[in-house]
């Protein structure tokens, strides 16, 4: 297909070299810096993204500049979504038919738990109920910074944040209304302050401060406003969970073995053992193309969906590609979430140098099965971001314990986190850059004698979502899969009742009112199935009689068959509570009742989502799709199940 090519940003590159790729990003504002905001946001990640693209869709008249410390986006964690993300982006960006020309497809999550002698793997998998996407965060948080410009909002990149905040830690809590100067029409009621907003611009194009009436933190594991109310708290457990990881290619396939079931398909895979588990995502990398390449590539896609073309005249991946002198690969994101209670060997320079390198290939070698697939089927990227091949995240849990106040709310890892299992960061974190946009509107479109008791009213509420709520329930989630993973038989029967009390209907979850509304706020409230109260209701039985300082250690049999009691006992109440539920469209290896039936390896024929290789380019397509995002070829769902028949 021709594309009509606009080069805005590769021409404006060639006219004045001199611009850096700072530059060149911010050129892309639609408006100048003025030295006031209604809101200031600190942090364009995807979360501070996606409250901005949120907030201005609900309020499109809010002034909102966006603040990122990073010189350009770049490469981080946290590349897995589900379908909050995805059903977020539908409604607040653009269809998934779009953003699958950058993002790679996704559908489910599969967990494969391996023993230490290689001679055991237990499967479980969900998946067939949404489409979703696997994140190169470059390539997402350069789109999502776009599609914010192409909506007017400014996002400055290459600016530093701080706040100041008055001694004590307090906001001017003490502010009366009587106090304020109404009387004199050209003095603005402010009847809340926000905190200062201090800014350090690395090209020195932009003023030192902002005015803002109202901050948005989501400035991630920095922390530059909720660090300066307290210190991060862990949560009320023994243990906490650190991460290695590092990028591979995929070699050979063919070699993957067939208890590893249905491994080759685009779901995130988890590897389990009792010390914790490992993810492996398949991603669309753009890391080697030049920036202003990119911009151009994001601005087609952008620009033309605001002119009307339906998704599937978008150029596939492959044209857009080479249009724009954009090369892109298929590698996979790989490495181990552990718990940190158990004992390493104090020796481990036989695995390698440095940290990373020697906690990954400690675990890899640990597990046969684990060590094979490695070996065999994947090929390491060394320094494929920068200079580091091995990367090292440590105490990957923990909350802020002020998240909101006068003038102000946190979002994101500013506000906490809990662990990657099952992509609480981006899936969850959505829940709260959505809520506190919408609680920001309110507060911002109350009348002047009513603003502050409406900010009052947004921080004690979004404080107790987040703080009480949220990341608790979350935390509870990680501790109860963690604790899943030290046998098999929990292996067998948690993670199915897991799914029983994550959903009531899971038909009215995914057809029902909550999908023609798109993202809303039971969507908020689910948290990925941990925001029901029957789910922490399970976990308040089992976490007592499973978790502790243990190490991943084998549980007792008395304590095993306890938690099979319990989870027997779940599992029967939940499917008669809702017998509709079609656990057999959603599950490969079971039926309705959530019963395991030997020899299926298959979804029965309801599922809404199904994926296969391309035979025309031999990535992955769906069954929703009239094309193949990648190579264009058409009707490639129908044409590639008809072949494999």
């Amino acid at each position: 297909m021709a594309i009509d090519a606009v080069r805005r940003f590769t021409e404006l590159r060639r006219q004045h070299p001199e611009l850096s790729e700072t530059q060149l990003l911010n050129s892309n504002n639609p408006r100048g810096f003025t030295g006031s905001a209604d809101v200031v946001v600190a942090g364009a990640g995807i979360l501070g993204l996606c409250y901005a693209i949120h907030l201005k869709n609900i309020s499109p008249d809010l002034k909102i500049d966006i603040f990122e410390k990073s010189l350009t986006p770049i490469q981080k964690i946290g590349e897995s979504t589900l379908s909050p993300f995805a059903t977020f982006t539908t409604g607040d960006v653009l269809p998934y038919d779009y953003l699958l020309r950058i993002f790679a497809l996704k559908d489910g999550l599969h967990f494969y738990s391996v023993d230490q002698e290689g001679r055991d793997v237990t499967a479980q998998d969900i998946g067939g109920l949404d489409i979703a996407f696997q994140l190169d965060r470059r390539m997402s948080e350069l789109f999502m910074t776009m599609w914010a410009q192409s909506l007017g909002i400014n996002v400055y990149h290459g600016v530093a944040v701080d706040f100041e905040v008055p001694a004590g830690g307090s906001i001017t809590t003490d502010l009366k209304l009587d106090e304020l100067s109404i009387s004199k029409p050209d003095i603005p009621v402010r009847p809340f302050s926000a905190p200062k907003v201090l800014l350090k611009d690395s090209s020195n194009t932009i003023g030192t401060s902002i005015d803002a009436r109202l901050v948005c933190d989501a400035s991630g594991f920095s922390r530059r406003l909720t660090g300066k109310f307290a210190p991060r708290e862990k949560f009320e457990s023994s243990w906490n969970a650190d991460a290695y990881y590092t990028y591979f290619r995929e070699k050979d396939t063919s070699k993957i073995e067939d208890r590893l079931l249905c491994w080759d398909y685009p779901a995130t895979k988890h590897l389990c053992f009792p010390e914790g588990w490992g993810w492996f995502i398949g991603l669309i990398s753009w890391e080697r193309a030049p920036l202003a390449n990119l911009m151009d590539l994001c601005a087609q896609i952008i620009t033309s969906a605001a002119a009307g073309v339906p998704a599937d005249k978008i150029p596939c991946t492959r044209a857009l590609s080479k249009t724009f002198d954009c090369p892109f690969e298929f590698i996979s994101s790989i490495g181990w979430a552990v718990r940190n209670d158990f004992q390493l060997p104090s020796d481990l320079s036989a695995y390698g140098t440095g940290e990373g390198e020697q906690k990954f290939n400690f675990f890899k070698k640990r597990y046969p099965t684990i060590d094979k697939l490695l070996t065999e089927s994947y090929e390491l990227l060394p320094n494929y971001y920068g200079k580091t091949t091995y990367f090292v995240k440590k105490g990957l849990a923990y909350r802020s314990p002020v998240v909101a106040g006068e003038g102000w709310l946190a979002i994101g890892n500013s506000a906490g986190f809990t662990n990657p299992l099952i992509s609480p960061g981006i899936n969850a974190g959505v829940a709260g850059s959505w809520s506190a946009a919408n609680l920001t509107a309110q507060v911002l479109a109350a009348p002047a004698q009513e603003a502050k008791a409406a900010m009052l009213s947004a921080a004690k509420e979004h404080q107790k979502f987040m703080y009480d709520f949220a990341l608790p329930r979350l935390f509870n989630m990680n501790r109860l899969w963690h604790n899943a993973f030290r046998d098999h038989r929990l292996f067998e029967s948690i993670p199915k009742t897991l799914w029983a009390a994550s959903f009531e209907e899971v038909d009215d979850h995914y057809f029902g009112v909550q999908r023609q509304q798109l993202y809303a706020q039971a969507d908020a409230n689910w948290m990925l199935g941990s925001g029901l109260d029957a789910f922490q209701d399970l976990c308040a039985e089992v976490l007592p009689i499973l978790d502790g300082p243990n190490g991943g250690a084998p549980p007792s049999e008395e304590d095993i068959a306890k938690v099979l009691a319990i989870t027997g006992r779940v599992v029967e109440e939940r499917t008669g509570r809702w017998p509709q539920n079609s656990w057999g469209n959603w599950l490969r290896q079971y039926d309705n009742k959530l019963q395991k039936i030997p020899g299926k390896r298959t979804r029965n024929t309801g599922f809404l989502v199904e994926a296969t290789r391309c035979f025309s380019c031999r990535y992955f397509v769906h069954n929703r799709s009239t094309m193949c995002p990648i190579c264009g070829e058409k009707d490639s769902w129908s044409k590639s199940m008809a072949m494999r028949a």
